[in-house]
């Protein structure tokens, strides 16, 4: 059999997510290209429901660190998909998961099946902004932000 295989094993992690789940400095890659530190900025064109998403996961995105300008197409790949998987959820929960044929034999509804399409895709987008538990649980992030203490402490706060 001929042909060109794919690389094998683990995806490799960004730096950033490398350095954030403590790996060894030395398993680093420290010529990986470092894009740079801008925001992504909302590309135009995005549906009204994709701006939503945007809107919605850009202030947790920049919190965490791990968004930068460079991200931003595949960010509007993930606020697109939300916005779709949002759409056929929509269509099933009126039409139901099952339609009744002419001949009343029931057919799964395809607004069914391409909801379920769009939430695997969703959830391999979910993975790679670190939008779910499992992907955040390694993570460690320096909090730069700080939390004032409520009644007479808050005045010892720096």
């Amino acid at each position: 059999m001929s042909g060109v295989r794919g690389r094998g094993g683990p995806v490799p992690m960004p730096r950033e997510v490398a350095v954030l789940r403590g790996v060894r400095k030395s398993r680093i890659n420290r010529e990986a290209p470092v894009p740079l530190g801008d925001p992504p900025a909302q590309p135009h064109g995005l549906s009204l429901g994709a701006q939503v998403e945007w809107n919605r996961i850009l202030p947790s995105l920049l919190a965490m660190g791990t968004a930068k300008d460079i991200d931003a197409l595949a960010l509007a790949g993930y606020c697109e998909t939300v916005a779709v998987f949002y759409k056929l959820s929509t269509i099933v929960d009126i039409e139901g998961p099952i339609l009744y044929g002419e001949d009343g034999i029931p057919r799964r509804n395809p607004a069914f099946g391409a909801m379920m399409a769009a939430s695997h895709e969703l959830r391999m987008w979910a993975r790679e902004f670190g939008f779910t538990p499992s992907a955040r649980t390694p993570l460690r992030v320096e909090h730069s932000h700080t939390v004032t203490p409520a009644g007479p402490d808050r005045l010892l706060a720096p």
